[in-house]
């Protein structure tokens, strides 16, 4: 198993329960990748996702597979925009709140019947597991999109900000497909399910007893037919190893370049993804701002660099002291690029300010901060990415020794993930059971 995230570690958890011995190979330090909680000074960052959406049914399948249903918290979402200096929001359990969502006018509101009738359109091709299904509409950018039917302030305020603030990329970047996806996640949840312990806590306990080596670089896996062998690094010392079989939960750029064999067809797709990239600094302030929303959506004209703010202290309260809040800014690529190689304290500063001019005050108590540079981020789809994917997955065999499980099968998602992961779990299992 190479890669110790959410895929790694499902696939590696399901391979054990189907009596096989995985090993999990993680060049970090700690396993998790973007579903992993950090704690500093009693403030608990998640440092990717900070809540799962109620939707997620491979990850709840998998979390009452290690007995830790019962130990969720649900929480409603709301959703806010900011404009002219105050906050509108939106509850997702509480439909009616629309009514009230000011970033938007009355006759803005009433453009929107075509968003309801488009994702009525898409609803059901709209797959968290596989979203090739939705290739179909996979013909424009989501500014394409917006501009052929909403006025500006929709286009801004709602649109742009969703595709930004959800997938850390432009409306010009992206596909529609995109758009539609995260619109379906925010209206279908009833609630988001967190944990005391942090959205990661899944990742320890699905890991309790597998055969794990941290700060292990591998380098290539080639299949005959025999196995697979395994050539890894940790430190200086390099490692020849050989397994049944393999499965890559890596993102596309590092299966291309463990897996050599991989068909051109196939490697192709993988060389053309392309991904956002982004800074995100978590702030722990001593006093919570007085805002009820979980995440408040930035329209770029008032910061082009921060998409959104999240406010994990409405969605976890536990992981803060008493009074205590925390913001989590992101920050999009091309800013992080700029700004990549400055120092965490540069960062943090950077952070204070660009929140205390979006909002007064908010920043003015920072008690602790974590610094995460994430490279790749998410996938950052754009027209005819989907058309591919449908081409990926139908050469994607089942009887290939070495199983592909990235974070490019579907919107990058914690859920996305762990269906992948299981999903080459499943192949991997029934290819070894024909075989022996």
């Amino acid at each position: 198993m190479v890669g110790g995230g959410a895929a790694g570690v499902s696939a590696a958890y399901r391979l054990r329960r189907a009596g096989l011995d995985p090993v999990v190979f993680e060049s970090g330090d700690s396993l998790g990748g973007r579903a992993r909680t950090v704690w500093r000074d009693g403030f608990g960052f998640d440092i990717g996702a900070g809540a799962l959406p109620s939707t997620n049914k491979h990850l709840h399948k998998l979390i009452a597979s290690i007995g830790a249903a019962d130990e969720l918290v649900n929480r409603g979402a709301v959703v806010g925009v900011l404009k002219d200096g105050s906050v509108s929001r939106i509850a997702r359990r509480k439909p009616l709140s629309f009514l009230s969502f000011d970033a938007l006018s009355a006759r803005s509101k009433l453009s929107l019947w075509r968003l309801g009738f488009d994702l009525a359109r898409m609803y059901s091709a709209i797959n968290y597991e596989d979203l090739s299904t939705a290739a179909r509409f996979d013909d424009q950018t989501v500014r394409e999109y917006a501009d052929r039917y909403y006025p500006t302030e929709v286009r801004e305020n709602l649109i742009a900000a969703l595709t930004r603030g959800l997938l850390l990329v432009e409306p010009e970047q992206t596909s529609v497909v995109d758009l539609f996806a995260a619109v379906k996640s925010l209206l279908v949840a009833d609630h988001l399910w967190t944990h005391p312990d942090g959205v990661g806590f899944f990742i320890e306990r699905a890991a309790r007893g597998l055969s794990v080596n941290l700060s292990s670089t591998v380098d290539t896996v080639t299949e005959d037919s025999d196995g697979v062998e395994l050539v890894w690094s940790k430190g200086d010392v390099v490692h020849r190893d050989r397994f049944d079989a393999a499965v890559l939960a890596v993102s596309a750029g590092d299966a291309l370049t463990m897996h050599k064999s991989l068909d051109a067809e196939r490697a192709r797709y993988l060389n053309d993804l392309d991904y956002s990239q982004s800074i995100v600094v978590g702030l722990g302030v001593g006093t919570a701002p007085p805002e009820t929303a979980s995440m408040v959506l930035v329209p770029r004209a008032l910061n082009p660099n921060i998409p959104a703010i999240g406010l994990g202290h409405n969605l976890a309260p536990g992981r803060v002291p008493p009074g205590g809040g925390i913001l989590t800014v992101f920050y999009m690529r091309e800013w992080s690029r700029q700004h990549w190689h400055d120092d965490d304290a540069t960062l943090v500063d950077l952070t204070v300010q660009a929140v205390n001019e979006l909002q007064k005050g908010w920043a003015d108590d920072v008690r602790a901060s974590h610094v995460t540079r994430w490279s790749p981020a998410v996938v950052a789809s754009r027209p005819g990415t989907f058309v591919g994917l449908r081409d990926f997955a139908a050469r994607s065999r089942y009887d290939r020794r070495i199983q592909l499980a990235g974070d490019y099968h579907a919107q990058t998602s914690v859920n996305a993930s762990v269906a992948a992961g299981e999903g080459a779990a499943a192949r991997v299992t029934a290819l070894l059971r024909t075989i022996s």
